[in-house]
C-alpha cells in the first residue's frame, strides 16, 4: 500500500477526520515500533489496551491512526478535526475485526502464493506441523513453518513467542517466506488465535483437525464455546480446500459442521485402512491405507499425527510411496516424547509438553503400552499458573491411575503459589504412597532421576521444548532436557563410583 486511500479498499470504516497526504509506510499494532508515516492500529487486548498508546505512536510520527476510538484524557493528542491536524483517523467499529485482512493486504496477500495449510486442535498441532514441515523438506520443497516451538523461514529458524502471532507479525513473516520462494507453509491456529480472528485474510488450502479435550477454559469459559472457537478455521475454508480430519473424535462432526471444503476423513478405531501393526519405546510401525511406514514416534496418539501428516502431505500434491518413505526418518517436534540422551545402562527419560489432561493420559498410556513387565514409570509435572484452573485435578487423577511413581513439582507458575497450585492436583490424587511433593522443579527432576534404577521409565511433563521458567513475570532460563541429561550424568557417576568402591573393598579383604 502507498496512500491512505488505499487502506479504505480494504476496511469500512465509520468516519475519517484529519488528512495524511505523504506516502504511508508500515502497518503495526506496537507504538514502540512506529516511525513516520507509519500505520498504527489500536487493538484491545486483555492485558492492555492498544488504545492508550496512539498518543506515544503519533509522537513517534505515525501518519495514519485506525482505532475505535481517541482517548480523551490525552491532551498530547492533536485534535482531528483541527485544520492543521498532521495524521488521519479512521475510526472503526472494531479493530480487531479488520486487523489480519488489512495485515495480509499490507503484507500483499502472501497467502494467494504459497500453499497454506492450518492445523488446530488440543493436542498433536506441533508434531503434525513438523513431521509435514520435515517430509517437505526431505522431498526437496522450500517449506516455511509457523509452529509452537520454531518459526522457520527459509535457513532461518528463530524460537516461537506463540503458538499464533498477532495479525501484522504474521503477515510479515508470511510474506518474507514468499521473499525466498517458499511453496508450502505450515502453521499452528490456537484456539486463542481463531477467536481473535489472527489469521483472517489468510487463503488456507487445507486445514486439519486433531482432536479437542479440555484446555484453555481459563479464556473459553466452557467446552462449547472452545469448540466453536475451532470450527472457525473450517468455517474459513472454500470448495478449493481440503478438510483433514480425525473421526475417531466426536468433536470432529462439530467442528466441519458447515465446512465446504473436500472433507478427508481418517481414524484407527473400527476401520481396516490405518492401523498400528507394531509398536515399541523406539516406535512405530503403521499401515497407512496400504502403505508402511516405520516411525520413530512412539505410543497411540503419535499414531493419528504421523496418519495426519501423510494425509496432509498428499493433499499438497506429493507422492504415496515419497511421504511414506519420508515419514520413517521424520523425527517429529522437539520436546514431544524426547528421550534424554542416555547410557543404555542409564533410567530411560523421556520429557514431553503433555500440559492437558487428555495429553498427559496419552503419553503416560503410551509409556505403559511399550514398558517392559517390571518396569515402573515414574512421572514428574505440575500445572500452569494463572490457567485453567479446574484441569489441575484431573491431571492428578490421571497421574494416580497411570504412574506408579508421582513428583508433583512447578511448571510456569507464574503470579501463583507453586505450593498451591500442588495442593489443587493432589485434590485428585487418592494414594500417599509413592507421591512426592518438590515445588522446585531442578531438584524434582534430579530426585527422579538419582533415585530411579535402569527398570525405570522417567517423564518430565508440562514444559517439553520450551527452554525457560516463568515465575513473577520474569523468564528465567530453564531446560527439562538440560537438567535430566545432567542429573543422568550424575547418576552415572554414582553408579561407577559406588562399584569402584565395592570393587576395592572386595580387594582389601583378600590381602
Amino acid at each position: 500500500m502507498k496512500k491512505a486511500s488505499d487502506i479504505l479498499k480494504v476496511i469500512q470504516p465509520v468516519q475519517l477526520m484529519g488528512r495524511f497526504d505523504g506516502r504511508i509506510g508500515r502497518l503495526t499494532i506496537d507504538s514502540r515500533q512506529v516511525r513516520s508515516g507509519d500505520v498504527f492500529m489500536a487493538i484491545p487486548g486483555t492485558a492492555t489496551d492498544g488504545h492508550n498508546y496512539i498518543g506515544a505512536a503519533l509522537r513517534n510520527g505515525a501518519g495514519v491512526i485506525i482505532a475505535e476510538r481517541l482517548p480523551c484524557d490525552d491532551p498530547l493528542i492533536p485534535d482531528p478535526e483541527s485544520s492543521d491536524t498532521p495524521y488521519l483517523f479512521i475510526q472503526v467499529s472494531n479493530t480487531r475485526d479488520i486487523a489480519g485482512d488489512l495485515a495480509q493486504a499490507f503484507a500483499g496477500h502472501p497467502s494467494r502464493t504459497m500453499k497454506m495449510v492450518g492445523i488446530t486442535g488440543t493436542n498433536g498441532k506441533t508434531t503434525v506441523a513438523t513431521l509435514v514441515y520435515q517430509v517437505l523438506r526431505t522431498l526437496g520443497y522450500n517449506s516455511g513453518l509457523l509452529s509452537t516451538v520454531d518459526t522457520r523461514v527459509g535457513d532461518k529458524v528463530r524460537p516461537s513467542k506463540l503458538t499464533t502471532p498477532d495479525p501484522v507479525s504474521l503477515a510479515v513473516t508470511l510474506r518474507d517466506m514468499v521473499r525466498v520462494d517458499t511453496a508450502f507453509a505450515l502453521m499452528e491456529v490456537s484456539s486463542h488465535a481463531l477467536e481473535q480472528k489472527r489469521v483472517n485474510g489468510i487463503r488456507f488450502h487445507a486445514a486439519a483437525f486433531t482432536n479437542i479435550s479440555q484446555d484453555h477454559l481459563d479464556y473459553h469459559q466452557d467446552m462449547e464455546s472452545y469448540i466453536e472457537a475451532k470450527k472457525k478455521l473450517f468455517d474459513m475454508l472454500d470448495s478449493r480446500s481440503i478438510a483433514i480430519i480425525n473421526r475417531d473424535d466426536p468433536a470432529s462432526y462439530r467442528v466441519t459442521d458447515g465446512c465446504r471444503a473436500d472433507i478427508w476423513e481418517f481414524g484407527f478405531r473400527d476401520r481396516s485402512d490405518f492401523r498400528i501393526l507394531d509398536q515399541s519405546s523406539d516406535g512405530m510401525v503403521l499401515d497407512l491405507d496400504g502403505m508402511i511406514v516405520s516411525s520413530p514416534l512412539a505410543g497411540r496418539y503419535n499414531a493419528y499425527n504421523v496418519a495426519q501428516a501423510y494425509l496432509i502431505c498428499l493433499a499438497l500434491g506429493c507422492t504415496k510411496n515419497s511421504v511414506a518413505a519420508a515419514l520413517c526418518d521424520a523425527p517429529g517436534a522437539a520436546g514431544r516424547l524426547e528421550r534424554v540422551v542416555s547410557e543404555a545402562s542409564h533410567p530411560m527419560v523421556f520429557v514431553d509438553y503433555a500440559h492437558t489432561p487428555d495429553a498427559l493420559e496419552n503419553v503416560l498410556k503410551a509409556l505403559l503400552q511399550v514398558r517392559e513387565p517390571d518396569e515402573k514409570v515414574h512421572v514428574v509435572f505440575g500445572c500452569g499458573g494463572d490457567r485453567d484452573r479446574s484441569k489441575r485435578p484431573e491431571m492428578g487423577h490421571i497421574a494416580d491411575q497411570y504412574a506408579d511413581i508421582i513428583t508433583l513439582t512447578s511448571d510456569n507458575p507464574r503470579s501463583e503459589n507453586p505450593d498451591a497450585i500442588i495442593r489443587d492436583i493432589r485434590k485428585g490424587i487418592v494414594r500417599n504412597d509413592r507421591l512426592y511433593l518438590e515445588p522446585d522443579r531442578r531438584k524434582a527432576i534430579r530426585s527422579a532421576i538419582l533415585e530411579s534404577d535402569t527398570r525405570t521409565i522417567v517423564l518430565i511433563a508440562g514444559k517439553g521444548h520450551e527452554a525457560y521458567q516463568e515465575i513473577h513475570g520474569r523468564r528465567l532460563r530453564f531446560d527439562d532436557r538440560n537438567v535430566a541429561s545432567g542429573a543422568l550424568r550424575e547418576w552415572g557417576s554414582r553408579r561407577f563410583y559406588k562399584a569402584g568402591r565395592r570393587v576395592r573393598t572386595k580387594n582389601d579383604g583378600e590381602n
